[in-house]
């Protein structure tokens, strides 16, 4: 009886620990925003992810550069918790398949300077904090 009440205690125990730590991950994850400049550089490809608004949502800007060519995206974007939506409202790519659609992804923050995107057209891209000089200013005339 005595060994009942010790497991039942020690359970109830690591049960207060589970709940407490999952709720202060919700809060941390809560407190996470993709605002600001990402980069991710694959070889001789680089691309540019700029959040702007925020916390929540705000639009974005995407250049990528590849083989002395540059592609710009533009649209909106909204999170929450583990999960990026993003809307392409303008880009260089004629007939784009995700021109006008909402597109989740899978958001992953994997620390203060680095943040994952899976999904559609970014299979697990790992993205670095940029310097504000990589701040993108695109120029219709451009």
């Amino acid at each position: 009886m005595k060994t009942l009440i010790i497991i039942t205690g020690v359970l109830a125990v690591l049960i207060w620990i589970v709940v407490l730590l999952a709720r202060n991950h919700r809060r941390w994850l809560e407190r996470q925003t993709p605002t600001g400049i990402w980069q991710h550089i694959a070889g001789d490809s680089k691309t540019t992810l700029q959040f702007e608004g925020g916390p929540r949502e705000g639009i974005y800007k995407q250049l990528t550069e590849s083989d002395g060519k540059k592609i710009r995206e533009f649209g909106h974007w909204a999170s929450l918790a583990n999960n990026l939506q993003m809307i392409i409202m303008g880009t260089d790519v004629k007939n784009h398949p995700r021109f006008g659609v909402d597109t989740v992804y899978n958001l992953l923050y994997v620390g203060p300077t680095s943040l994952k995107i899976t999904g559609p057209d970014r299979p697990g891209v790992t993205y670095k904090k940029a310097l504000e000089s990589s701040k993108l200013e695109f120029d219709e005339h451009a």
